[in-house]
């Protein structure tokens, strides 16, 4: 035990005299880790508030189907949805999307008394007439919009909105450019009277089958699709797999350039280190104790590497608000956002971070070195 930490002490001696080589290595490791550390905690971070989201909503969605997707349903079948024995509560929606000048906003049709408790105004108050909005903070802020400013849609100009209240984006990523409006209002702006985009269903535990089959005599005569919560969670974690597997696939193009930058730095001063070698062979090192020695040095600077791209990583995220990388995981969302955005800096991205520059560097230099502990002295202090 005694020998192996006199080779740590020895391996941390040798990173502090070659301060080049270490300091290019450990730059080349921190380029190629923080955009994957950043990506993966934010991607880890959107994915959990929306399943926290998904948990938090209704038990059942139901929508027309139209092409076996899903389409605007008609409202005529509210009153007897609640008649179901077993349902709480139904909410109707319409869910779209508009511009307001040049920003695509999402717009939220809901009645006054179904508004999700997370959005609470932090000015004004929540709609109670006709053409009142409340609108995201984000939103708010780009177009500088006040309690009592006034502004139409590109969808429907004849149609004056008032804004009565902003509400914080701590109610979720999505919320800060988004509107909500009276359900009347939303459905007069895209032109859709008696319908909703879907109902969410609020039911006692354990009554979802009898709904389900209620709900089939009732549409008998009508296309239409009832999706449960633990489907709305599965179709939000395949898409954010999607999203990090197309990262994945365009980071893995990085890398293929960066590997070589470490595989070549992990080995700057190879004629110096041959020498080095040459002189631990002559004054009686083993060749298992110099790859030892090796195997130590790289894997304290995988280690500095990996700390420092963390660190990097975690203040891209809070201090930057993930800019220039966020955007792909969110859309609609501006270079710099104005609200924080939610990450996750997991344990086990952050140890295959580590292990990968472990990898890469033990690569560039096992190889090499074992190469110079296994010839002659003489040959390496004459090369």
């Amino acid at each position: 035990m005694h020998k192996h930490l006199n080779l740590l002490f020895l391996a941390t001696e040798n990173l502090l005299r070659h301060r080049t080589k270490t300091v290019v290595v450990c730059l080349c490791i921190i380029a190629i880790l923080t955009p994957f550390i950043t990506a993966i905690a934010i991607s880890e971070g959107i994915r959990s508030q929306s399943l926290n989201s998904v948990n938090a909503g209704a038990d059942l969605y139901l929508t027309s189907d139209e092409f076996g997707r899903n389409a605007a349903i008609s409202l005529k079948y509210l009153d007897e949805i609640k008649k179901i024995f077993g349902v709480t509560k139904i909410v109707p929606r319409i869910v779209g999307r508009g511009f307001l000048q040049n920003k695509l906003t999402v717009i939220v049709g809901i009645h006054k008394e179904d508004i999700p408790e997370p959005v609470t105004c932090i000015s004004g108050r929540v709609f109670e007439n006709t053409n009142e909005v409340i609108v995201g903070h984000e939103l708010a802020k780009y177009f500088h919009l006040n309690i009592g400013d006034q502004f139409s849609m590109r969808c429907q100009q004849r149609k004056v909105f008032t804004v009565v209240g902003i509400f914080s984006a701590d109610s979720g990523i999505w919320g800060a450019s988004m509107i909500f409006m009276p359900f009347n209002d939303a459905g007069d702006l895209f032109g859709k009277e008696n319908v909703a985009t879907d109902i969410q269903i609020y039911s006692l535990p354990g009554h979802n089958s009898e709904i389900a089959t209620d709900l089939y005599d009732i549409f008998q005569n009508e296309a239409y699709r009832l999706q449960d919560k633990q489907m709305i969670e599965l179709y939000v974690k395949k898409g954010f797999m999607l999203k990090e597997g197309v990262f994945s696939a365009l980071y893995i193009v990085a890398i293929a350039l960066g590997v070589p930058a470490i595989l070549v730095t992990s080995g700057f001063g190879l004629s110096e280190r041959k020498k080095e070698v040459g002189i631990m062979k002559a004054t009686g090192w083993q060749t298992l104790e110099v790859l030892e020695l090796i195997s130590f040095e790289q894997l304290l600077i995988s280690l500095l590497g990996a700390t420092i791209a963390i660190v990097l990583a975690i203040l891209w995220v809070r201090g930057f608000r993930g800019a220039f990388i966020a955007q792909f995981f969110i859309a609609e969302i501006t270079m710099l956002p104005n609200f924080a955005l939610p990450a996750r800096f997991l344990p086990l991205p952050c140890f295959i971070s580590f292990f990968f520059a472990f990898l890469l560097t033990m690569v560039g230099s096992i190889y090499s070195s074992w190469r110079a502990s296994t010839v002659s002295p003489v040959v390496s202090l004459q090369s």
